[in-house]
């Protein structure tokens, strides 16, 4: 099984794997219902759903499911959390960012790094991810990582925050080779 890198450093931020420690930090930005309104799952009630969630980590990890959570140097304290996950010759990804950290390119350059990462892999030709088609600002992070918009995926996934009908969103991939 390939291993991803512990820790990812960039001119403002380390990425590294989340610890316990961090829970309280993880539910600040969880429990945030405008930070996780287009996400597929409610928001965090409660730190101990977030200690579970951390608890699971290492598992994951280990079966190809890698996340990291983002700390602005010199802080070591988590301001938000990217995953990415190999599924045979392509991996997705996903993030999630404190709204007091918004519009500072945090988002983009951790998502440039999982991104220049996974495609630099020998079985990795995709790397993809999806967004609402309102969520704008996930559409900027998305093309400033070099990923094109494929299309629109119709009544793809029910965002629980929005709807409990299945809503549209966009398919957004970088693949090896293609311009």
């Amino acid at each position: 099984m390939l291993q991803a890198p512990e820790v990812f450093t960039t001119e403002r931020l380390v990425l590294r794997r989340p610890r316990l420690s961090d829970a309280e930090a993880i539910f600040e930005y969880a429990s945030d219902s405008t930070v996780i309104h287009y996400m597929d799952y409610g928001s965090r009630t409660d730190v101990s759903e977030v200690v579970k969630s951390l608890e699971s980590r290492p598992a994951e990890w280990e079966s190809g499911s890698f996340s990291w959570v983002l700390t602005v140097k010199p802080d070591d304290r988590p301001i938000g959390t990217i995953g990415c996950w190999l599924e045979d010759h392509a991996a997705g990804f996903g993030y999630l960012l404190n709204q007091k950290y918004w519009g500072k390119g945090y988002a983009t350059e951790a998502a440039r790094t999982v991104v220049n990462w996974a495609i630099s892999l020998p079985e990795i030709y995709r790397v993809w991810a999806t967004c609402d088609t309102e969520n704008l600002a996930s559409v900027k992070v998305l093309e400033k990582s070099g990923l094109v918009c494929e299309g629109r995926l119709r009544c793809y996934l029910i965002r629980p925050n929005i709807s409990a009908i299945p809503r549209d969103a966009f398919m957004y991939a970088r693949v090896r080779g293609a311009s």
